[in-house]
């Protein structure tokens, strides 16, 4: 079983993911963050297997927190689940060191294949089209 941080400034999301990931029985949420300070603390805190976070929140950004928490757990995943889909996010994320970045609109069957996909070793990133299937995630095995 997978150990999960989820953080997300929004309590019906991270209420969504944590029933959506509780749902196929292979992730144990230990954690859940409010803002990217507490997504950090609490990832370095609880070492989970993967820490699922949205990208803006109030506070440090979670991008800035992402070469401590690799530095620190090299085998730790993390997802970013946003709202934005700007280049500059993405490049951002891609740089720092993420393993996938997906948009909030991705179906639930999609966003749990793609923790799947990342926590076998791919890194997956979503361009803007095709959210609504996996017809358009750019997956790469590590």
């Amino acid at each position: 079983m997978y150990k999960v941080v989820i953080a997300d400034d929004r309590s019906i999301v991270r209420e969504g993911l944590h029933i959506l990931l509780q749902s196929c029985g292979e992730y144990a949420i230990t954690g859940e963050a409010t803002n990217g300070k507490e997504a950090i603390e609490q990832s370095l805190a609880l070492a989970p297997d993967l820490l699922l976070t949205d990208l803006k929140m109030p506070g440090i950004s979670i991008i800035d927190g992402v070469k401590t928490l690799k530095d620190t757990y090299p085998a730790m995943k993390i997802i970013i689940l946003t709202a934005f889909d700007e280049s500059e996010d993405i490049y951002r994320a891609i740089k720092a060191g993420v393993d996938g970045y997906l948009m909030k609109d991705t179906s639930p069957e999609v966003i749990l294949s793609v923790i799947d996909d990342v926590m076998k070793g791919a890194s997956i990133f979503q361009p803007k089209e095709n959210r609504a299937d996996d017809s358009g995630i750019r997956r790469s095995m590590l």
